[in-house]
């Protein structure tokens, strides 16, 4: 398994020394674009690798710092796990630094540095104002342990120190193993290469070979090859600047904001998110159009609170965003807010429910997911549907959690069990019970010498979708209330006739080989249904029995008739058995209904299989 990897992203106003800074701590110009190249500004993300004093290797995102890029700035914060935050000795806090800082914290990272630039530019006296201006932003918005380092991007002055500030943050504890999420930042072609696209991995471990999946497209895609920046790896693990040779769509299928998963997940419109309004963020009304920003996608939406028509400045609710374009999102995501005009910044949150499954959610369930009470929210899940059980991994996909995690809050659960690998409600269990043994009571008084109900009978007598039902039978077989049988599934102590329904079927199969080819009419019963079951008995019609070993000499009769002439008739056939109309018709009729003959006028002829 590779270790674990670090990113770390750039914030800060425009023209506060950013790229200049990064460039003097990697050596790379992360202004990529010809037009940042000539303005002086940067516009897009850029990237570049980092050598910390440990010798630990971290990646940069440097972000823009213009107002008209925030949306850019957002998308290279997704996923990173400390930040840079870039304040000018002679400018001071400025409208973007409280802007992107106000991004970090809804975004949740939770650690970082902030480096006083060109303070080879001030005096001391300058210095100190701006720093105490930073301190204060810091304190304002629960960051007040963040270090800040003078620096200069020009002479290098405090770079090894702010190096050794970033070497003592931690990555965030990622998963490594499990589902692989990958936001997409930059999608391009390279020449002799082919689809290339780039991010920062969320979770999971990505290989060459592996195939993946772009969301929301939900297309397979396999990937060629590796790099983390630039060098081709056997793995990338979760924190890393990836880069990924895929092949299995085309360029222009696959954008900015998209994102690549191992799994083929359902993508979400309609989340049930929890919502926090920053303190200077203007009153919001329930119904509000926004724009939203997760990972690196940003959509327009409309976003109606739960039980309240305005969030005041500062406040929290919960509430249910209608989303113009989908989301790749899962519960627990993190997300952005910014007003439609003008943009600003004005709040963020949490996911809660991407999928849910009502117009307004059940008493708890919102609650249960965002304590992370999932012993409390798998009960109310498994009520949506009842008939239905679920595996883990079920449960796990529609709860923010992974599978370990699901099934230890179905075992916790009240009033839920497990059969055959699938959790359901104890009622559901109890009341599937109820009606197949019902069931299988009913078959057994009926048809004693055939108890057994077929598989698809159990089923529906079951009532629950069909694996639920297959654990329900399977349960029933275990604990001996039930038996396997060559039908299927019987009641336990019901599998077959008794000796009293076998010394009757005995008695009447005599009485059909004495009478031979003179069939009868037979009472239905048990024993008639015996003779049928093993074969010793035909019936030719409703009640009408003969013995099979008569059915057998009258059908080799037919066959020689056929033979001999070509067909046979009514009368030919009475006169070959030495028998009256009424049973040479009967036998006829039967016949021609087992596909041995067919008649054309008052003639038989034998069909086609048996010619």
């Amino acid at each position: 398994m590779p270790g674990s990897a670090f990113t770390i992203g750039t914030a800060g106003h425009i023209d506060h020394g950013k790229t200049t800074l990064v460039r003097r701590m990697t050596g790379v110009d992360t202004d990529r674009l010809e037009e940042e190249r000539r303005r002086g500004i940067s516009i897009d993300l850029g990237y570049a690798e980092l050598e910390l004093p440990s010798g630990r290797r971290a990646s940069i995102v440097d972000v823009p710092g213009h107002e008209r890029f925030v949306k850019n700035m957002v998308a290279g914060a997704a996923g990173i796990d400390a930040f840079l935050l870039v304040v000018a000795a002679d400018d001071g806090v400025m409208p973007q630094t409280r802007e992107h800082l106000d991004v970090i914290r809804m975004l949740g990272v939770r650690q970082g540095v902030v480096a006083l630039t060109k303070t080879d530019a001030v005096d001391e006296e300058t210095a100190d104002i701006a720093e105490l201006e930073v301190q204060e932003l810091l304190e304002e918005t629960g960051y007040e342990e963040t270090p800040v380092v003078r620096v200069s991007g020009v002479t290098g002055a405090g770079v090894q120190e702010l190096l050794r500030k970033l070497d003592r943050l931690a990555p965030e504890g990622r998963r490594q193993e499990g589902l692989v999420r990958l936001p997409v930042d930059r999608a391009f072609v390279l020449r002799g290469i082919g689809l290339v696209v780039t991010g920062t991995l969320w979770s999971g471990v990505i290989r060459p070979g592996d195939r993946l999946y772009a969301l929301p497209q939900n297309r397979p895609v396999q990937v060629r090859g590796v790099q983390v920046h630039g060098r081709p790896v056997e793995a990338a693990a979760a924190g890393s600047r990836t880069a990924l040779d895929l092949v299995g769509m085309e360029a222009g299928e696959i954008e900015r904001g998209d994102m690549l998963a191992s799994e083929p997940l359902q993508s979400s419109r309609r989340p049930d998110v929890r919502v926090n309004l920053l303190p200077g963020a203007p009153r919001l009304k329930s119904g509000s159009r926004v724009r939203v920003y997760h990972g690196t996608r940003a959509t327009a939406g409309r976003l109606r609170l739960h039980g309240a028509q305005t969030l005041e400045p500062g406040g929290s609710a919960r509430a249910r965003l209608t989303l113009q374009d989908p989301l790749a999102a899962l519960g627990g995501d993190r997300f952005v807010l910014r007003s439609m005009s003008p943009q600003v910044t004005i709040g963020g949150g949490t996911i809660i429910d991407p999928h849910p499954a009502r117009r307004r959610p059940e008493p708890g369930w919102l609650e249960a997911l965002e304590a992370r009470d999932l012993a409390a929210a798998v009960p109310i899940l498994l009520r949506r549907e009842p008939e239905r059980g679920l595996p883990a991994a079920g449960l796990a996909r529609r709860l923010p959690a992974d599978e370990r995690a699901a099934e230890r809050a179905a075992r916790a659960a009240e009033n839920v069990t497990e059969l055959g690998g699938l959790y359901c409600l104890q009622e559901t269990a109890s009341a599937t019970r109820g009606r197949l043994l019902a069931a299988l009571e009913r078959r057994a008084e009926e048809n004693p010498v055939d108890p057994a109900l077929s598989a698809a009978e159990a089923r529906r007598a079951c009532g629950v979708e069909p694996r639920l039902a297959d654990a329900v039978v399977s349960e029933l077989i275990a604990s001996g209330q039930a038996e396997r049988t060559e039908g299927g599934v019987a009641l336990a102590g019901a599998g077959g006739p008794g000796e009293e329904v076998r010394a009757a079927a005995e008695s009447l199969l005599e009485r059909l080989r004495k009478r031979s080819i003179e069939f009868e009419k037979v009472e239905p019963g048990p024993a008639a249904q015996l003779l049928l079951k093993e074969g010793k008995a035909v019936r030719l019609n409703g009640s009408t029995l003969a013995a099979k070993e008569a059915a057998d000499r009258v059908f080799e009769e037919i066959r020689r008739a056929c033979e001999e002439k070509g067909s046979v008739t009514l009368a030919e056939l009475r006169d070959r058995l030495n028998t009256s109309r009424k049973y040479a018709q009967g036998w006829l009729e039967f016949a021609d209904a087992a596909g041995l003959t067919r008649r054309i006028g008052d003639e038989r002829v034998l069909t086609r299989r048996y010619r």
